[in-house]
């Protein structure tokens, strides 16, 4: 026997809570209905503590974008074929294999049937839902047109969703080659190598090149240390991920990347990319705009660009312009900041925000396609330079011994 919480609504239409026990949900159902109740939900009260059970283990915990962009997706055409939110929520709850997602739907479902708001539901699963997420559903609230603030939800998630990808994806391939080829060189380098230095000493009985002593050099000393080698390369990079999600490690990440040659000037759009369009959205959705900025600070994912978001926030309380603080920022494009405040003046900061937003979408997807073009031919320009070297390293004391043996 399982316990069935049930939220359904009697004949005379009144709204009714309770718990069954019986073998199945199935039966449970039937039970509801032979008895007169329309269920609006019904859960598996023994399912739901397995599900908690599992969201405790999780390290992991957390949503992906892809299937937040379907979630809500869904969502928007559920509500539009008039099934009622519970009802929506508990269908996508049921089709998430994420267990942390499933679990969190569960939460939000319960919250609902207690009376509170899907906003306020949303609101206590921070590591699901983002601020900006929440506050286009309050918005849809408060103005009747929830569905109306889920497609425009779905479309704003989507479209970052392609941008975020398009990005990941011009970067992977350089760096899985430059992966492959550290890897490759550092087996050649502790597997090969060896065999090859003492043949290269007994035949040589000239001085040997520069580039064959460091290559020999480095193969003694991967010889000796490759555990510390190894050690020394997992403990770099682990030091600096874990210091990069400190607050100071963040910060002085967030600086570097926009000063990083090549790769700064993408970053710089991809922030104001996400300024202009999170704010444009947000006022669009009827949010006051100081509100707007703070949200918009808080989902930025940059520092740097939190601070100017900030200073914004206290010009805008003490009576100014948002654009005020942006012009006299480094990091902000002057020119979009100067289309700002004229859009500020002219009472249509939504519609220039937009336009900036597409202007600097065109600019990331044409940015990472020139990085693309560009990075295939130096990496592979830098591979074969590597080899070359490596070759000549070899084959320079071989040649230099057959051409003694020649001259004798």
């Amino acid at each position: 026997m399982s316990k069935f919480a049930y939220y359904a609504k009697n004949k005379q239409g009144e709204p009714k809570k309770g718990i069954i026990n019986t073998v199945n949900q199935d039966l449970a159902l039937k039970v509801l209905q032979e008895n007169g109740f329309t269920v609006i939900n019904i859960e598996n009260l023994d399912a739901k503590k397995n599900i908690n059970l599992n969201l405790n283990l999780d390290i992991f915990d957390g949503v992906p974008q892809r299937e937040l962009v379907v979630f809500v997706r869904l969502l928007s055409v559920l509500l539009n074929v008039q099934i009622s939110l519970n009802q929506s929520l508990t269908i996508l709850r049921d089709q998430t294999k994420n267990k942390f997602f499933n679990a969190a739907l569960t939460q939000v479902i319960n919250d609902i049937q207690d009376g509170n708001s899907f906003s306020e539901a949303l609101d206590k699963h921070p590591k699901a839902f983002s601020k900006f997420f929440v506050a286009i559903i309050r918005s849809g609230e408060k103005t009747g047109g929830l569905q109306e603030s889920l497609n425009f939800l779905a479309d704003y998630l989507e479209d970052s969703y392609g941008i975020d990808s398009k990005i990941k994806g011009a970067l992977m391939y350089p760096a899985f080659v430059t992966l492959v080829f550290l890897g490759i060189g550092l087996y050649i380098a502790y597997s090969v190598l060896p065999g090859l230095v003492d043949t290269l000493q007994d035949l040589s009985t000239a001085e040997l090149p520069i580039t064959t002593k460091i290559i020999i050099w480095g193969s003694d000393f991967l010889q000796a240390y490759i555990g510390f080698v190894i050690g020394g390369i997992v403990g770099l990079v682990g030091g600096l991920w874990y210091y990069s999600k400190t607050p100071a490690g963040k910060r002085v990440w967030d600086r570097l990347q926009l000063k990083l040659p090549v790769f700064g000037d993408l970053f710089t759009k991809i922030y104001v990319s996400r300024f202009v369009i999170n704010m444009q959205t947000l006022l669009k959705a009827s949010i006051p705009i100081i509100e707007s900025l703070k949200i918009t600070a808080s989902v930025v994912g940059n520092t740097v660009f939190e601070d100017i978001i900030n200073e914004s926030i206290k010009e805008v309380k003490g009576g100014g312009q948002m654009s005020s603080a942006i012009l006299r920022s480094k990091e902000f494009p002057n020119i979009s900041a100067q289309i700002i405040q004229v859009g500020e003046k002219t009472g249509k900061l939504d519609e220039i925000l937009g336009t900036i937003g597409r202007f600097y979408k065109a600019e990331i997807e044409n940015t990472v396609k020139n990085l693309t073009a560009l990075l295939e031919p130096i990496i592979m320009v830098v591979i074969g330079l590597g080899v070359a070297i490596f070759i000549m390293a070899i084959l320079m004391p071989i040649y230099n011994a057959t051409g003694s043996i020649t001259a004798q």
